[in-house]
């Protein structure tokens, strides 16, 4: 039974209209009538040419102030580029390596441990974020001849040796305890290149421990002989100690 009213009263249609008493409209406002529209005409008004002129100086010296800004930062990195030179000041690497990894040209040689000292200029550059420095380098390395070999008519005698001094401009990419180096210049008798990668730990404001590897090529290797045995290549695993004076 209560399901059966319920359902008639959601059913039945309604007959009664409610509707606002008419004595309570005369109190309503009306906010769109004419008189509203003639006050909205007569305050809004459009800016003249004058406050136009105006505003387009008051965008011209928002321009000036930016283009000033930019000025501005631009010579504090100048300023914070040459501070962080001036402390940085001369830097010495002195590293100790041992060639792991051959080409071809080298495998039945034998390897010895090689030093290398390298000077970094108190001159930082910087291009799109990356800073850098410049610097030369030198070092040793010494292969020995495992077995005979030949190369076309020449026959490469045990015990002779493929040694000499690099010589290298290099650029160094310093970042915190790491660094990142890349050399060109000569490697014995033939030009050659380098690439180096190192990170290790500060001792003090000084002194940097660091490990890390190294990449060498010489364009056309010569033995003691003068025999002339190709491009020759090598990696090498090292330690670095470096001071900043």
């Amino acid at each position: 039974m209560l399901w059966v009213c319920l359902s008639m009263v959601f059913l039945l249609p309604s007959t009664d209209l409610y509707a606002q008493d008419s004595d309570d409209v005369d109190d309503v406002e009306e906010y769109w009538g004419d008189e509203y529209e003639d006050e909205y005409d007569d305050e809004d008004e459009y800016l003249d040419d004058d406050e136009y002129e105006d505003e387009d100086e008051y965008e011209d010296d928002e321009d000036e102030y930016e283009e000033d800004e930019e000025d501005e930062e631009d010579e504090e990195d100048e300023e914070e580029l040459a501070d962080d030179a001036e402390n940085l000041g001369y830097t010495i690497d002195l590293a100790l390596g041992s060639p792991r990894f051959t080409n071809p040209v080298l495998m039945d040689w034998n390897s010895n441990v090689d030093l290398r000292a390298s000077v970094e200029f108190p001159v930082l550059m910087q291009v799109m974020g990356a800073r850098f420095r410049f610097g030369v380098e030198v070092g040793s390395f010494k292969f020995e001849n495992a077995k005979y070999n030949t190369v076309g008519e020449d026959v490469i005698n045990l015990g002779e040796t493929f040694s000499g001094v690099t010589a290298m401009g290099i650029v160094s990419f310093p970042a915190g305890p790491g660094k990142i180096k890349f050399g060109i210049g000569m490697v014995g008798s033939s030009a050659g290149f380098s690439m180096e990668a190192s990170y290790g730990i500060r001792i003090g404001g000084m002194v940097e421990l660091r490990g890390g590897i190294r990449s060498t090529e010489t364009l056309m290797a010569k033995t003691s002989e003068s025999v002339e045995i190709g491009r020759a290549g090598w990696m090498d695993g090292q330690i670095v100690l470096g001071v900043n004076l």
